[in-house]
């Protein structure tokens, strides 16, 4: 985990079609509406459209302008998997729950990095 980073915030990425920290996380990255960014220092959020819904930008490249630190997901695609590894983007498998659960998973260290069979 990112424990020094932790102390200072992090922004953290959802993939979600809903508006606020009780929504679910999508179970597809690349289709969901709307990308909630939960900034740990601040303890806000922020929703934003799915660039990739409009043809504007691939979420990877617009995470990565937003400074996002983290993804939190259920799968990724390969070519996502991939840019976020190469921005520096850690990505963590989410656990069913909220978004909310989600965050105090990660915060407890309660999350584990996504592996191969996440990435499909």
């Amino acid at each position: 985990m990112l424990k020094n980073k932790t102390s200072n915030g992090v922004k953290i990425a959802f993939a979600t079609n809903g508006e606020n920290l009780k929504a679910k996380i999508a179970l597809h990255f690349g289709r969901a509406s709307k990308f909630l960014i939960y900034d740990t220092l601040k303890k806000s959020f922020r929703i934003y459209p799915n660039p990739e819904i409009s043809g504007k930008e691939l979420p990877p490249d617009f995470l990565n302008r937003l400074e996002t630190d983290i993804v939190i997901t259920f799968s990724l695609g390969p070519m996502a998997f991939e840019k976020l590894k190469k921005f520096g983007i850690k990505t963590y498998k989410a656990k069913e729950g909220t978004i909310s659960e989600n965050i105090k998973f990660f915060e407890k260290e309660k999350l584990s990095p996504l592996s191969e069979k996440d990435i499909f």
